[in-house]
């Protein structure tokens, strides 16, 4: 599997996800699972442009995917 093609599995179930939430009044919640998949997301996204060799911090991770370090 490549990354796009990941990419898109991810997008597609976060989307089905969200749909099914929105019938549940998700204006008036969160979802956890949702928020998750957003920041696997833009992790791959992240990821994607960027050259294997690059070396990538632990900061850089956590901001891409709007973590907070714990």
């Amino acid at each position: 599997m490549t990354i796009t093609e990941l990419l898109e599995q991810i997008e597609t179930i976060h989307q089905e996800r969200f749909l099914e939430a929105h019938h549940d009044n998700i204006f008036f919640q969160t979802y956890e699972d949702i928020e998750a998949l957003e920041r696997v997301i833009n992790l791959i996204k992240f990821l994607e442009n960027k050259d294997p060799a690059y070396r990538l911090t632990v900061a850089e991770l956590l901001a891409a995917g709007n973590l907070d370090a714990q």
